[in-house]
């Protein structure tokens, strides 16, 4: 992770708000446990599905169409309101604060094939029983989540500055084997309650964190020195 040299430190006087928000208002667990017996049916991991009597295999139509595409709506609508109402907030509250909003990584490459082979030293595909024609939708949906994090923190007032790791994580989604910046929906991590590891469930791994950590860095630099 990069940081302005120390002796340059006393230079800046910038105040700076960076945070991250979306995913959990979107519900990607649930969306998630939409697309998969296995992780509806893991005693470790939150949330429940969208709708329970929709089959798994499925998911990706449910999404696209009716109720499920009627869901997703109305989660965005309120994503957006949320983020609004986050960076209206942080400039009320802190009005010389530069505002970064962070987005997330990609999950899902666009050649879907690489998901069809577990990753080194696992067993699981990295996203385990989700159907492949499922994953460009939820690539979809995270790309949705993305352009509109990213549209709230272009239309607050004063503007606020967006941190795009959509975009610079392709080549390290949870199915890039090695260079992996995702842990795979069942990949035991390194976070254990009672004994037992819980599985990534599609969050960042050590290397995924050194890159969105960098990719913040910069940008908070290039703040820092306009």
């Amino acid at each position: 992770m990069k940081v302005p040299p120390q002796q340059d430190a006393l230079k800046y006087d910038t105040q700076l708000a960076v945070g991250s928000m979306g995913g959990n208002t979107l519900g990607f667990n649930r969306i998630l446990k939409q697309c998969s017996d296995e992780l509806r049916n893991h005693p470790l991991l939150p949330g429940e599905p969208v709708n329970g009597d929709e089959p798994a295999a499925k998911c990706g139509e449910f999404f696209e169409s009716g109720d499920g595409k009627q869901w997703l709506d109305e989660q965005f609508e309120q994503v957006g309101f949320d983020l609004g109402e986050l960076l209206e907030r942080i400039g009320y509250f802190a009005p010389d604060a530069k505002r970064v909003l962070v987005g997330y990584p990609r999950l899902v490459p666009e050649d879907t094939t690489k998901c069809l082979t577990p990753a080194p030293g696992q067993t699981e595909l990295p996203f385990a029983d989700i159907p492949q024609d499922a994953l460009p939708v939820l690539d979809q949906i995270q790309k949705r989540l993305n352009d509109a994090m990213q549209k709230a923190a272009a239309d607050v007032e004063g503007g606020a500055d967006f941190v795009d790791l959509y975009a610079q994580t392709g080549g390290n989604t949870a199915c890039d084997g090695t260079d992996r910046g995702i842990g795979g929906l069942l990949e035991d991590s390194q976070v254990e309650l009672l004994g037992t590891k819980i599985p990534w469930y599609a969050h960042p791994n050590e290397k995924g964190r050194d890159i969105q950590a960098e990719q913040v860095a910069d940008t908070i630099e290039e703040i820092l020195n306009r």
